[in-house]
């Protein structure tokens, strides 16, 4: 039976520049690095990590008829973190240097969401609901 998760795993073209970028602009704390591999931690310990593998690291690992070419429409996917004021984060952000791709905006469930990208396009939502 799955009971965790113990991380999320970007697949991206340079390994060693995403995660310079997780490092520096968003405070992730690098615990493996290598041309092919990274694992980076955030958040209390013992929550999930983030791996960033690269296109040959994890072509290595799939059999052939596993590879599926690219559909037509959207198709990607995005990591999502809850925080208690995405507005605020939206900002800190913003001032490293770091790319948006949605500012601050309202759904109409009243949750506030903004969208950023890391370096190869891998889309972060930050968002939260604010308290009434």
């Amino acid at each position: 039976m799955i009971d965790h998760l113990n991380a999320y795993v970007l697949i991206v073209a340079d390994v060693k520049k995403c995660a310079e970028f997780y490092r520096d602009k968003l405070g992730f704390q690098v615990k493996e690095l290598s041309d092919t591999f990274a694992y980076l931690t955030f958040g209390p310990k013992g929550t999930a990590g983030l791996g960033l593998v690269s296109h040959a690291g994890v072509s290595a690992e799939f059999a052939d008829r596993s590879k599926r070419p690219a559909t037509g429409g959207l198709s990607r996917s995005y990591c999502a973190v809850f925080l208690e004021d995405a507005d605020r984060e939206y900002e800190a952000l913003q001032a490293k240097g770091v790319h948006f791709v949605t500012p601050p905006t309202t759904r109409p469930d009243g949750q506030r969401f903004a969208f950023f990208e890391d370096p190869e396009g891998n889309l972060w939502e930050i968002s939260h609901f604010p308290k009434k």
